[in-house]
């Protein structure tokens, strides 16, 4: 009755529902679009880079890019001024770091705009290979661009944007992985194994899908990982040289607990006053690779990856969500990377309620009037957003056998 009575049921019809999502996307996109403007003149505009940045300077003046505090025992990753990922990362960084000499921040002009670029077509390639046209109407066309207004309006990727981490490029590796995967033949599990290991050098925890490869019988992809994990280092080797890869170990090990856990997510952190911050880390670590085997365990290799894309897509989708769930130093700008998964969402055939529910719920941000209760809409809902992302997709794994391809 009250749907007849106010004129609720135009919200049924195909030609409203465009035409809300477009008001909707137009309103977030203007305010996203002024918070970054604002954002590009403040302190965090560049942060992360800046670490790159300075990295890439040490290598040109032969220094390392380590710092002595990093080496010397247990460090927090924030507040330190060492380069905390592994060396071709500051190699890849260097011409930027040679073309602005003093100041890191116009810089980051350049390494956003790749991401942006990197965003809008992993978004448009994957809508496209997918015809997800076909399955949302009103994603037909031309209307995937709402996919790219809707990641563009999602606050981590607006904080990745202004902060210049990697989050985006990981998000455009695993991107063309997904086509590779989605093949099934010999040449998409190279192809997939070769960009996840360029991947694994660029940060570390993209490392963790060699054990989805391996669950799920992709040889090829596990030694496309090594392989072009092998080939980035060699090719970058003459300007890093070996002694940042021997010190990185170390770095690694002594990474210890964020000072500050006012922006972080990682269940890690969540865990660790309870438990300690290594027991923490460990069991978050061990949890995630049995849940990553336990989803590449449900795919059977001798049924073809093209029939059944929904199980492979929600596999891959929950799989890339574990490997950042287990990173120790997670913080919300990081789930930028999460826009793959929740494309990988839609693919799956999740309902798109809780594909909403996540999106919202990873909107998070700061929210300084509610005082010492912020850290529930800061940190609270954006990692409840991540883990109900991620059980939706574990849900849509479901064993399959030949010619069984579950219902979307």
């Amino acid at each position: 009755m009250a749907a007849n009575t106010f004129g609720l049921r135009l919200l049924a019809r195909p030609a409203v529902q465009l035409a809300v999502l477009v008001v909707l996307a137009a309103i977030a996109l203007a305010f996203r679009g002024l918070q970054f403007w604002v954002l590009t003149g403040e302190i965090q505009w560049g942060y992360d880079f800046s670490f790159y940045w300075l990295a890439g300077r040490r290598l040109l003046e032969g220094e390392s890019i380590y710092s002595a505090a990093q080496l010397a025992g247990p460090y927090s990753p924030q507040g330190q001024d060492g380069f905390l990922y592994p060396p071709p990362l500051a190699a890849v960084i260097t011409p930027l770091s040679a073309l602005f000499e003093t100041d890191y921040r116009p810089a980051n002009w350049i390494w956003a705009g790749m991401g942006a670029a990197v965003l809008v077509v992993s978004i448009l390639a994957i809508g496209r290979f997918e015809r997800l046209g076909a399955r949302y109407p009103l994603l037909a066309g031309g209307r995937r661009w709402l996919l790219v207004a809707a990641a563009f309006a999602f606050p981590p990727v607006v904080g990745e944007l202004v902060m210049g981490n990697v989050h985006l490029l990981l998000l455009g590796l695993f991107a063309v992985a997904w086509p590779g995967l989605r093949r099934g033949d010999a040449q998409g599990e190279w192809r997939a194994g070769l960009a996840v290991g360029i991947a694994a050098v660029v940060k570390v925890f993209p490392g963790l899908l060699i054990v989805w490869f391996l669950a799920s019988r992709r040889y090829r992809a596990a030694a496309g990982v090594v392989i072009g994990a092998l080939v980035v280092t060699i090719a970058t080797l003459e300007f890093t040289g070996v002694e940042p890869w021997r010190q990185y170990p170390t770095v690694l090990a002594n990474l210890s607990a964020p000072a500050d856990v006012t922006d972080t997510l990682a269940p890690t952190v969540w865990l660790a006053p309870v438990l300690g911050f290594e027991p923490a880390r460990w069991l978050i670590a061990a949890i995630g690779v049995a849940l990553v085997v336990i989803v590449g365990l449900r795919l059977r290799r001798d049924v073809p990856s093209q029939a059944r894309p929904t199980t492979l897509a929600a596999s891959f989708g929950a799989a890339v969500t574990v490997s950042i769930l287990v990173a120790p130093a997670l913080y919300h700008h990081y789930l930028a990377i999460l826009v793959l998964p929740l494309l990988l969402g839609l693919v799956a055939g999740v309902q798109v309620r809780w594909l909403a529910l996540a999106y919202l719920l990873m909107w998070g941000g700061q929210q300084d009037a509610l005082g010492e209760w912020s850290w529930l809409v800061n940190r609270a809902l954006p990692t409840a957003g991540a883990l109900v992302l991620l059980v939706a997709l574990v849900v849509r794994v479901r064993p399959t056998r030949p010619g069984f391809e579950p219902r979307p």
